[in-house]
């Protein structure tokens, strides 16, 4: 199962959260009013904007900004004409903390196992496309790491595709198919 940030509620994970993550009131209280303007603004939001919205004083949203950056909880990507304010590392945190409470470390070390699986299997076909794969593609190949089928199969069937030129995910989950088959001949015969 892979956690999207958006499945659980970013208020809801920090409200919980905060006080392991030794996070102060006034600073909660700043956190959420940047979530908030997030959501409703793409413009720079900065700290007289902050002390527009708050009860908090220019000089105290500074400090408490200083604190969350030290923190690592905020930070600031840079684009081509601005740098914006993200929550990106706190949430990153607090998903992380979220999936842990619900996740024995087991299925989370497993979780880890397939999407690392599904990266190098992702990796491999779109270098030899040339190209991202469709949302099909993907979902055919998600196909194989449910059913989990063996790794070597799917490897050699990539690389089967690769020496016939064959660009075609479909042409992979055939010689995919084959291998399955000749494998179960193989156990059947013994």
């Amino acid at each position: 199962m892979n956690l999207e940030s958006s499945a659980v509620n970013f208020s809801y994970l920090l409200l919980d959260y905060y006080k392991s993550l030794n996070i102060k009131e006034d600073e909660l209280a700043v956190i959420l009013m940047i979530d908030h303007l997030l959501a409703s603004t793409d413009d720079f939001i900065t700290t007289d904007l902050l002390a527009m919205k708050m009860n908090l004083d220019e000089r105290r949203i500074d400090e408490i900004m200083a604190n969350l950056l030290n923190k690592k909880y905020i930070e600031f990507e840079l684009t081509k004409d601005k740098a914006l304010l993200t929550l990106n590392p706190l949430k990153k945190i607090l998903y992380s903390f979220f999936k842990q409470s619900i996740f024995t470390q087991e299925e989370l070390d497993q979780q880890e196992g397939i999407d690392q699986k599904r990266t190098e299997y992702f990796e491999m076909i779109e270098e030899f496309f040339g190209r991202t794969l469709s949302p099909f593609e993907m979902s055919i190949v998600d196909e194989w790491i449910a059913q989990d089928i063996d790794e070597d199969i799917v490897t050699n069937a990539i690389k089967d595709a690769i020496r016939y030129d064959k660009k075609s995910v479909r042409t992979i989950d055939k010689y995919v198919i084959s291998r399955l088959k000749k494998e179960d001949n193989l156990g059947n015969a013994k």
